[in-house]
């Protein structure tokens, strides 16, 4: 099916203010005021990248504080330049930020850049996400058995991070104080989730925990997700009280 008059001055006007400027749309469209053509469009084009980073700075805010002004927006400039929105919606923007600011020359400084920024867009990834009906505590207990398949609600994230970052994204806006290696030292482990409200929680897992909620997002039997991950009766107990109090299940399947 051929595209309509309006359809195809529609992306015209896209490439206009993504790339460079479209001589037919400049013959199609009249300024404003004392504008000329091109100079109407070259408001939009000026304006676009302008907006990118505000975007950024929004999803980003943490790790704008820690690398200035001047490198985060060199950074966002950068990015930009390489990855044109693909959405109309600008808070969708930005998913492939953090590995771009891992691959930059502030990475030596701040190494754990890469994993506050996937900290962020997590969070911004759940903070749109509308919070599932978690099952009772009571319900699930009595749905529950070793060969059980639990859901997990939408409203729930599972992050591996090379460094600990929580406590530098918790940070206080104020707190200029720089930081030190040994608070983003070693790996970290959270699920972020949302219980029955927009209001987003997380807690810091252990290595089997987080083995566990991850075996269980798969798809694999209670039981089996709880051997494979090595936890003890104590622990998987813990676990499990947890994951009844926090609504991350949404359903038991079997078992």
């Amino acid at each position: 099916m051929s595209s309509s008059p309006l359809e195809r001055l529609q992306r015209r006007f896209v490439r206009s203010v993504t790339f460079a400027a479209d001589a037919d749309l400049i013959a199609a469209v009249t300024g404003g005021g004392r504008l000329s053509a091109a100079e109407a469009i070259g408001v939009y084009r000026d304006a676009y990248p302008a907006r990118l980073t505000e975007a950024l700075g929004e999803t980003y805010e943490a790790c704008w504080r820690v690398l200035g002004d001047e490198e985060f927006f060199a950074a966002a400039r950068d990015f930009i330049a390489r990855a044109p929105s693909r959405s109309y919606n600008m808070s969708d923007y930005g998913e492939g930020f953090p590995e771009f600011l891992e691959s930059r020359p502030h990475a030596e400084d701040a190494p754990f850049i890469g994993d506050l920024a996937r900290l962020e867009w997590a969070f911004l990834r759940l903070f749109h996400t509308r919070a599932h009906e978690g099952l009772e505590p009571a319900a699930l207990a009595a749905a529950a058995g070793s060969e059980s398949i639990l859901r997990l609600g939408a409203a729930c994230v599972l992050l591996s991070l090379k460094h600990s970052v929580y406590g530098i994204w918790k940070r206080d806006r104020a707190d200029d104080t720089p930081l030190e290696p040994t608070e983003w030292d070693g790996a970290q482990r959270l699920v972020l989730y949302k219980r029955g409200t927009n209001q987003i929680f997380a807690r810091e897992l252990s290595v089997p925990e987080h083995a566990a909620l991850t075996a269980l997002a798969q798809g694999r039997p209670l039981g089996a997700a709880l051997d494979t991950a090595g936890l003890d009766e104590d622990g998987a107990r813990e676990l499990f009280a947890f994951a009844a109090d926090a609504r991350l299940i949404v359903a038991v399947v079997g078992g």
